[in-house]
């Protein structure tokens, strides 16, 4: 395979993955857009220093912003550069304000790929439909699903998963309504007479799935719910009241002015 044919299938891998999904060649265009430029313009706003550990996924116009970031400045700058992308509808903020930590990213990165396999082994759920992204424990689910039961049970697959602290669903029916008000109310999985939960059958091809955690973490909607174009404000717009830090410090107001030319 030459490096132009690998160049294209690399370009390709985001605009395929949703054509496996139930989303239209074009919704997965537009999305793929939409994140792109979103990252893009973090990237170009504050760099690795300040976006780096930003998560961006985008499903039917719908943005989730998912990861960590050094301050409540940067936390509401990423909102405001993600809502000047024209191609969305709503924005989540789930960024969470905290340091880098290796060991815990590499639990995070254990969790995904554990809910993937749950999602991937179970027939009764398309899993090219959801999208997962976990920070510090926690499961964000994103995606459409076709019936509220495939809902319920890639959430409740997610609970199982050991080292999971909880499960916020974003998860959306097909038809672009809201996920079910009782989300949080998500029946008990699948037990055995004895009260245990049925493990997931592991044995078919290659797909290892670890031991269910002892108890199932809890699962919920989100604790504030996302933007819409009209409901959001612009904390940077001319009135608006500033966000933390962005315009006094310890001397009092923040003013710049001109560079005095050089003189040779």
């Amino acid at each position: 395979m030459n490096a132009r044919v690998l160049a294209c299938l690399l370009l390709a891998a985001p605009l395929l993955g949703g054509c496996l999904s139930d989303r239209t060649f074009g919704e997965a265009l537009d999305d793929s857009s939409a994140a792109t430029e979103i990252k893009t313009r973090l990237f170009g706003a504050g760099g690795f220093s300040r976006f780096g550990e930003v998560d961006v996924a985008v499903v039917d116009k719908f943005v989730l912003l998912s990861g960590r970031v050094p301050t409540e400045t940067d936390r509401k700058e990423a909102e405001r550069i993600a809502w000047q992308v024209a191609l969305i509808d709503e924005v989540a903020n789930e960024l969470q304000i905290e340091s880098w930590d290796l060991g815990r990213d590499m639990n995070d990165s254990w969790i995904t790929e554990q809910v993937r396999l749950r999602l991937v082994a179970d027939n009764d759920i398309k899993g090219t439909n959801f999208n997962i992204q976990v920070h510090s424990g926690v499961v964000y689910l994103l995606g459409t699903a076709r019936t509220e039961d495939e809902l319920r049970r890639a959430a409740e697959h997610a609970s199982l998963v050991k080292g999971v602290q909880k499960v916020v669903s974003y998860v959306k029916m097909r038809e672009r309504g809201s996920p079910p008000a009782d989300i949080s109310v998500v029946a008990a999985p699948p037990s055995t007479q004895q009260g245990q939960p049925v493990p997931v059958d592991d044995t078919q091809g290659a797909i290892r799935i670890a031991p269910p955690a002892a108890a199932p973490a809890p699962i919920t909607g989100p604790l504030s719910q996302p933007t819409t174009r009209g409901q959001y404000t612009d904390p940077y717009a001319p009135g608006a009241a500033p966000p933390p830090g962005a315009s006094t410090n310890s001397i009092g107001l923040l003013q710049s002015s001109p560079i005095a030319p050089v003189r040779n």
